[in-house]
């Protein structure tokens, strides 16, 4: 079924090359196609992106195919205007259709086109299940950060990704998505916050396949407490091997390594008690590295070898 579908999908892009007008064909190249989130169910719509190699003088007609529009439902077509470089579009699904891989295309007139896959009504993996969403602390001074976790009932063999929403996204930031390790059984990630001016009660909702999970945050009016204290106990770099250890006066802290230029490396496990360490490996020696907290302290060093 999803191969007759690609190829349905590939023999009506090729016919609609072919009636594209020939004054068209001066219309920017496709780079890219992307869809966030990639996974949906129960008939839940989501976004699909394209991103032009360049932006073009004049507007861009960039055709859209779904590879089973039983399943997944897009717009003939979107106009990208001349100088802009992305367009957005809704792709819905539907509740009633078997679990499926689908393909999403999208091509501009130059022959060029770019394929994204949407997993629609994907299955829920017997074993383990997401069990909760909790934050430390509860209740936040608005502009200050909490640390979020995701917890499911065992370890989960082969990992898992949650996503994750806020009803109020305009005062309370949550990534897309927080990734559960393999043979692990809880995530963390960052909660981010402005100021209020009343106390407001947020909803974030934790989602993975069937499963969801909620719990609410409280935000108040105030001034932010004061950085955590962040400080590097141990930072080592041997035959390709990155050691760190650091501590933070906030044991609920999520604290992230850094190279000397900026580039994120990895988080640090939390061993409890305000001590986190991890290692991984890094064929050449990054030289110095800091470590931030998501609660505004930090540090560096110098890598010992």
């Amino acid at each position: 079924m999803r191969r007759l579908g690609f190829l349905l999908s590939m023999a009506i892009l090729g016919a609609l090359f072919i009636a594209f007008p020939t004054s068209a064909m001066a219309s920017g190249s496709i780079g890219a196609l992307s869809i966030n989130p990639d996974s949906v169910r129960d008939g839940q719509s989501t976004t699909g992106t394209v991103d032009l190699g360049f932006a073009d003088p004049a507007p861009t007609v960039v055709r859209l195919f779904s590879g089973d529009p039983s399943a997944a439902q897009v717009p003939v077509s979107i106009t990208i205007p001349a100088g802009q470089t992305t367009g957005s579009f809704t792709i819905t699904s539907n509740a009633a259709a078997a679990p499926e891989i689908v393909q999403i295309l999208g091509a501009t007139p130059d022959n060029i086109s770019r394929a994204h896959l949407l997993s629609v009504n994907p299955a829920t993996p017997a074993g383990p299940s997401l069990s909760s969403v909790s934050f430390v602390p509860t209740s936040v001074v608005g502009g200050q950060n909490a640390t979020g976790t995701v917890r499911f009932t065992a370890a989960m063999t082969q990992g898992a990704v949650v996503q994750l929403s806020s009803s109020q996204p305009a005062i309370a930031r949550v990534p897309q998505e927080t990734v559960v390790g393999a043979n692990t059984s809880t995530s963390t990630f960052n909660l981010a916050t402005s100021a209020v001016s009343t106390a407001t009660s947020v909803t974030i909702t934790a989602s993975w396949f069937g499963v969801t999970r909620t719990t609410t945050i409280t935000l108040t009016p105030g001034a932010p407490p004061a950085a955590d204290v962040v400080r590097i106990t141990k930072a080592t770099w041997k035959r390709g091997l990155l050691t760190i250890e650091a501590t933070s006066t906030n044991p609920n802290a999520i604290l992230s390594v850094f190279s000397a230029s900026g580039s994120f490396l990895f988080d640090l496990t939390n061993k409890g008690g305000g001590r986190f360490a991890d290692q991984r490996g890094f064929v050449t020696n990054p030289v110095q590295i800091s470590v931030r907290s998501n609660f505004g302290g930090s540090a560096s060093a110098v890598l010992k070898s």
